[in-house]
């Protein structure tokens, strides 16, 4: 059971980066397909299938990110949410392209940060 829910969040992780990325590039070219009704449709069931899997895997590991025992995972989840947020202001929120390229890039080196969290369950803010 492990071994399938951590592949398949896994899997979904990297569609929905490579959803942002494409997302990120249409809207960068001023194609209208960033906003498409079935593009935001199948970026809203990834990313939730994602917390999804991510909340399931928690449950299987009997992992608990709200208490001192998996410092790394408070970060997890803190990184999350710092990428949620730059990833609607690189999408959305942003008013200049500036703005949008560094949130970006922001939400790239987050994604990095959190990968790195997760392989290496090594806390480095909060630990």
């Amino acid at each position: 059971m492990y071994f399938v829910l951590k592949h398949l969040h896994l899997t979904l992780i990297a569609g929905a980066v490579l959803l942002f990325m494409l997302r990120f590039y249409w809207m960068q070219t001023g194609t209208d397909r960033a906003y498409s009704a079935q593009v935001l449709k199948v970026s809203g069931w990834l990313n939730g299938l994602v917390v999804l899997s991510g909340v399931l895997l928690c449950v299987v590991l009997d992992l608990n990110p709200f208490n001192n025992g998996t410092p790394w995972l408070s970060e997890k989840l803190t990184g999350i949410l710092i990428l949620v947020f730059l990833a609607a202001m690189a999408l959305r929120l942003a008013k200049s392209n500036l703005i949008r390229w560094c949130s970006f890039v922001g939400a790239i080196g987050w994604i990095y940060f959190v990968a790195k969290l997760a392989l290496l369950k090594q806390a480095s803010l909060f630990g």
